[in-house]
């Protein structure tokens, strides 16, 4: 049967070349200024403003330049390189997957990423941020990488790089273990195509933050070694070269006293695939290009991780609480990002014949998103230094090692939830351009925040674990003695000093109020308690950086303190006079495109 002619007429007239799209001088405006937007998000993130350079000035002293070399670097092929390449990955057709044999047939689970993870993953090892958490008092310095690479959300490393580093210290913190040095040289390996990588698996089907539920077990064979067998629900990173899982070594100990901790490693010393499997990938809202499996364990080789009965204390002190730590510094940096595409938006896009960033309904989003980065950043590295003064010995007081735990917990509550409402808030100023994948980042940040805050402890999880700290072991006292003590650092004179002091008297209302009430009520009280806590830390952090802003003739940081204090301290106070407009003005005053 021929093929039918195509018809040799057209009642319309053809384009002719270069006219295929119609535009008139107006669209050619409004596409220009995208134009000058997209030019402007281009620019390297760490020199967006100079606040968080000087949050890390504040922290590192004499070791700042170095490393503000290295940063400026890093920040430039982050919007660039770094965001293509994890753009790319994120597409829903280059997503990873699962395949599960070899080339002859065999058996070989194994994820295949898209040609860009291997792109990203070398950026963001090359700038050796493993090597940089890894060593004792390194985490400030190690996290101004983290903070600035998560600029470009999530890439499916960030998570790995967190468990390496958190793997590399648990390894070193033992009194032998099987080939350490090695597996340590891997992990900090600069490179992310030339070392390994570690994954965290805990939580199971039946069990998420109860950990004590866990039931996969751990039993020893005839040879003396270990095998584990059952599942594992969520494991990120699920190709990783060595797995830190906890597993039931005793079924006559209840709840986590039965826990220990175990590594398994992939490849089994010969070269041959230890003895787990793939069920499936988990399609997840965010963090898509990270690879979550549900692993199964068919009498899998592995080695305890210290003695058997220290090992959910060790989980909780070298791993969870590190991660705990980790999330609202990773989401901080996707808020940056978000602050920066918006802010950026709002000096390009022009309505009524002006820049929207003229007008104070943007200003005020736009200095409330400002300055909740600014805070949530300072308190996320102050509870960071402090953890460098325990690792170091600065620090030896027991009452700060509890403060610091405490603080973790409260940090990950508070801001990781509120991070994510101020990314949303950053898209606000796009409007519908917000939510446009190939036009910005911006709907993945969104994405990938919403899945992160998910992760290491859920909100009522923290609630809960910062009752019973108060309940059993006197947190209120701890944190009502060390944040009267760090508020001392600030001067009485100052107006900001008497802010502080009625924050603390607030806190001690709500702990009195919580001992005071029925269990049932405690619960539902722990949620205005957890954000007074870390609101009341994170303006004291912020207060302290901005005095020494200050002394740069720079206010910025304490006007952002200023408005952060009437936003969450004290919402009624002041009105919306001339001084609250050139306060939300100041605040997001600066970068310029």
């Amino acid at each position: 049967m021929a093929l039918m002619e195509p018809p040799t007429t057209s009642s319309a007239p053809q384009d002719p070349p270069g006219r295929l799209e119609e535009t008139q001088p107006g669209h050619a405006v409004g596409r220009n200024n995208l134009r000058r937007w997209q030019e402007a998000t281009s620019r390297n993130v760490y020199h967006f403003d100079d606040d968080f350079a000087h949050t890390i000035r504040f922290h590192l002293g004499e070791r700042y330049p170095q490393v503000h070399e290295d940063l400026s670097r890093f920040g430039a092929v982050v919007p660039t390189t770094l965001e293509e390449a994890v753009n790319h990955g994120d597409f829903r057709l280059n997503l990873p997957r699962i395949d599960r044999y070899n080339g002859i047939g065999e058996r070989d689970d194994h994820v295949v990423h898209d040609h860009s993870y291997p792109v990203s993953g070398d950026l963001i090892y090359g700038t050796g941020v493993v090597t940089r958490l890894a060593r004792l008092g390194g985490l400030t310095e190690g996290f101004a990488f983290h903070y600035v690479s998560n600029h470009a959300g999530d890439t499916g490393h960030h998570c790995p790089v967190i468990c390496n580093y958190e793997t590399t210290r648990l390894l070193r913190s033992l009194e032998s273990f099987p080939d350490r040095d090695e597996i340590i040289a891997k992990l900090e390996e600069p490179s992310f195509s030339k070392g390994w990588t570690s994954s965290q698996f805990l939580t199971e089907v039946q069990g998420g933050s109860d950990v004590g539920a866990n039931d996969t077990r751990a039993w020893q064979a005839d040879d003396g070694t270990w095998r584990i067998r059952g599942e594992k629900w969520f494991c990120s990173n699920a190709n990783a070269n060595i797995q830190v899982i906890t597993a039931r070594f005793d079924t006559e100990r209840e709840g986590t006293r039965g826990l220990a901790m175990f590594l398994v490693p992939a490849l089994l010393p010969d070269g041959t695939r230890n003895h787990f499997t793939f069920r499936r990938l988990k399609e997840k809202f965010g963090t898509r290009a990270l690879a979550s499996a549900e692993i199964d364990y068919h009498d899998a080789h592995a080695t305890p991780l210290g003695p058997l009965d220290e090992g959910f204390k060790n989980l909780m002190k070298l791993v969870i609480h590190h991660s705990r730590i980790t999330m609202p510094i990773a989401m901080g940096g996707m808020l940056s990002r978000a602050y920066q595409l918006s802010r950026s938006y709002a000096d390009t896009r022009h309505a009524f014949g002006k820049a929207i960033i003229e007008y104070p309904l943007v200003q005020e989003n736009l200095a409330h998103v400002k300055t909740d980065l600014l805070a949530g950043t300072a308190s996320s590295f102050a509870v960071a230094a402090i953890q460098d003064d325990i690792d170091t010995g600065r620090e030896s007081r027991a009452e700060m090692r509890a403060f610091c735990r405490l603080m973790a917990n409260v940090n990950k509550a508070v801001w990781c939830t509120r991070i994510l409402s101020r990314i949303q808030d950053a898209a606000e100023i796009m409007a519908g351009n917000g939510m446009i994948e190939q036009t910005s980042s911006m709907p993945r940040l969104i994405r990938d925040a919403m899945t992160m805050e998910k992760w290491e402890g859920s909100q009522n999880t923290m609630r809960m674990q910062v009752l019973r700290d108060i309940e059993r072991l006197g947190y209120d006292q701890v944190f009502l003695t060390t944040i009267t003590e760090l508020g001392g650092e600030i001067d009485t004179s100052r107006p900001e000093r008497a802010a502080l002091d009625s924050a603390i008297d607030h806190c001690r209302r709500l702990f009195d109020e919580i001992r005071n009430a029925p269990f049932a009520q405690q619960t539902l009280l722990s949620q205005r308690l957890l954000v007074q806590l870390g609101d009341t830390f994170a303006y004291w952090a912020l207060v302290r950086e901005g005095i020494d802003q200050a002394t740069d003739a720079d206010d910025h940081k304490l006007s952002a303190a200023e408005l952060f204090h009437r936003q969450h301290l004290e919402p009624s106070a002041g009105e919306f006079d001339d001084n609250y407009l050139a306060l939300i003005a100041h605040v997001v005053d600066g970068y310029k495109p």
